[in-house]
C-alpha cells in the first residue's frame, strides 16, 4: 500500500474509534464488575455477570448484548418451575433513573454461546451492551473460576 492510502486508512480507523468512544461517553449507562464464569474447555455456553448502572435522571433500556468473542450473547433470567431451573430469554432490561440492575448467578445473566477461543481464568472477553438510545457500551469481562457457595450455577441441568 502506498503512504497516502495507509495514512487515509489510519485516519479513518481513528475516526471510527473516536466516534465509538463518543457514543460510549454520551451514554448514562455504566457497567461495573463484569465477569465470566470459567467453564470446562469443551463447553459451548458460558455465563457473564455484571452490574448495570443508570446515573441519569431518566429511565434507560438495555436492548441486548453481543460480543466479538462469542457467536452470540443473550440476556436470560433463571426461573424455577416445579423444582426445575430454566433459563428464559429476556428481550430487554429497564434500568430506572439513578438505579442499577445486578446480573448475578441464579438470576439475570448473559448467556454467551460458542466462544471463538478457549477462555481460562484470568483471560478477558469483550461484551457490548446495547441501549434503546443507540449507545453501544463496550466492557472487558474477566474470566473467573468460582468455588464454594457460588459454584452451584451449573448450566448442564438447565433447560433453555
Amino acid at each position: 500500500m502506498n503512504t497516502i492510502k495507509t495514512g487515509l486508512l489510519t485516519t479513518t480507523l481513528l475516526s471510527c474509534l473516536c466516534m465509538l468512544h463518543a457514543v460510549q461517553a454520551e451514554s448514562p449507562i455504566a457497567i461495573d464488575s463484569a465477569w465470566i464464569r470459567e467453564a470446562p474447555p469443551a463447553t459451548s455456553v458460558l455465563a457473564a455477570y455484571m452490574t448495570i448502572n443508570n446515573a441519569s435522571e431518566s429511565d434507560q433500556q438495555i436492548t441486548g448484548m453481543d460480543s466479538p468473542d462469542f457467536r452470540s450473547a443473550e440476556i436470560h433470567r433463571t426461573v424455577v418451575e416445579d423444582g426445575v431451573a430454566k433459563m428464559l430469554p429476556v428481550s430487554g432490561l429497564d434500568v430506572a433513573a439513578g438505579d442499577n440492575i445486578s446480573l448475578e448467578p441464579g438470576g439475570l445473566h448473559v448467556m454467551l454461546f460458542d466462544p471463538q477461543r478457549p477462555l481460562r481464568e484470568g483471560d478477558t472477553a469483550t461484551l457490548i451492551v446495547h441501549t434503546a438510545s443507540g449507545a453501544a457500551i463496550s466492557v472487558q469481562a474477566t474470566v473467573v473460576r468460582k468455588t464454594g457457595d457460588d459454584a452451584g450455577h451449573d448450566h448442564s441441568h438447565l433447560h433453555h
